[in-house]
């Protein structure tokens, strides 16, 4: 029997503490549930002394390896444009594992194509608001899959549903990473069937074949953006369905995009051709879609974005809070540098007081950004670099640079 959570029970969730050295605590009142199937639950909470609502996921299962994969697919994804996962407590007790995630109450893509729809009077106005939601979830795409770029992280089933916006373009969330592929697993067999993506947005030439690539990811964020720009479904109803799934050549064509420019539709149909037409990497996607909105100067401004032209090599840090050493060769403490915009770095260490001190590159030093928990800008460093030896203070938090390596 499956313990579920009451609407007005109180839980205390604590984070996994295999997965990070930071621990945290959250005292949880269950508000609302939206979500119940025979093994997940889902739940809206609020914490009881701060008052901010959580989305909470439960996973029932008696099978420890299926929980082990659910507890390792945790990655810790710091973007404005993907939802955040706080992380996962197991409850042996009750046989579940608690999943705490970001809350946001926008509606997802197809929602709001159903609903309020896209904000604007004109059609233009309502372009320039796709464009924005258009680059923010192909610039959320390109900070999971640059987190291990040997072996990227893929979502496997990005589609409308997945995609929380608000009808202005100014939030945008990729959500769902429950069953992401995780990095140095490329040839992991696909255990269960939700983890291939949905009809109709997964590469069908993958839907059997128990591999996992990011073309995948590409292949499905193309089919997004033709349901950003027209409202409608690629492919829809059990016949085109049917056909997409044994047809190459009506699975990897593009239907007309009446209205669309036509520089834009043949972006869109590179990133649904076959794999070996289609584009090589979601950075070459965001190329063009930027070289053709500037072109056409409809390139919306994305404040969110730390962003820096020149390549450089990456500068590794470590810094101190209070009594406790956070250092990127420590493994144990799982500083992973993370890139955000073109040249962030930060490690999930570095939250504080509900916010985010962040380092960042660029040229040839360092310098630091104190962020909010959602990546927006609170406070940026002007002038001169980080150094060894420097003290940031916030919120009563003293944070010491200790070393710096290029």
């Amino acid at each position: 029997m499956n313990y579920y959570f009451e609407e007005g029970e109180v839980f205390t969730w604590i984070r996994d503490r295999e997965r990070s050295g930071e621990n945290m605590v959250v005292s949880l009142k269950m508000l609302k549930e939206c979500h119940r199937t025979g093994s997940k639950q889902a739940m809206i909470a609020e914490d009881i002394r701060t008052e901010k609502k959580y989305f909470v996921k439960v996973l029932f299962c008696n099978d420890l390896e299926q929980v082990y994969v659910e507890k390792e697919s945790k990655v810790q994804l710091y973007s404005p444009y993907i939802i955040r996962i706080y992380g996962g407590m197991l409850d042996e007790k009750n046989k579940r594992f608690i999943t705490l995630v970001e809350y946001i109450e926008e509606s997802d893509l197809s929602e709001l194509m159903r609903g309020k729809g896209i904000t604007g009077d004109t059609w233009n106005e309502k372009m320039r608001v796709r464009n924005r939601i258009a680059m923010k979830f192909l610039y959320g795409i390109d900070h999971y899959m640059s987190m291990y770029q040997q072996d990227p992280i893929v979502h496997r089933d990005l589609k409308p549903e997945n995609v929380l916006a608000s009808p202005d373009g100014t939030i945008v969330k990729i959500i769902d990473f429950d069953w992401v592929h995780l990095h140095a697993s490329n040839v992991t067999v696909m255990l269960r069937r939700e983890q291939k993506g949905t009809p109709g947005y997964a590469d069908p030439r993958y839907w059997n074949s128990y591999i996992c690539r990011p073309e995948m990811d590409i292949y499905s964020a193309g089919l997004v953006l033709y349901f950003i720009y027209t409202g409608k479904h690629h492919f829809y109803g059990s016949e085109e369905i049917k056909n997409y799934m044994i047809g190459d050549d009506y699975a990897y064509q593009l239907k007309e995009m009446p209205g669309i420019d036509e520089r834009l539709s043949r972006i869109i149909a590179k990133m649904i051709a076959r794999e070996e037409e289609r584009y090589g990497s979601i950075k070459e996607v965001i190329q063009d879609m930027t070289a053709y909105l500037t072109s056409v100067r409809k390139l919306p401004e994305l404040p969110e974005l730390l962003t820096q032209s020149q390549e450089e090599k990456t500068i590794r840090f470590s810094y101190r809070i209070g009594d406790v050493k956070y250092s990127p060769y420590m493994k144990n403490y799982r500083f992973i540098p993370i890139e955000f915009g073109t040249k962030q770095e930060r490690s999930q260490n570095g939250r504080m007081s509900g916010h985010i001190l962040s380092f960042y590159r660029m040229d040839d030093k360092i310098k630091v950004i104190l962020l909010h928990e959602d990546c927006h800008i609170i406070k940026q460093q002007r002038e001169g670099e980080v150094c060894a030896g420097d003290v940031f203070t916030y919120a009563g938090t003293n944070i010491e640079i200790l070393q710096i390596k290029r």
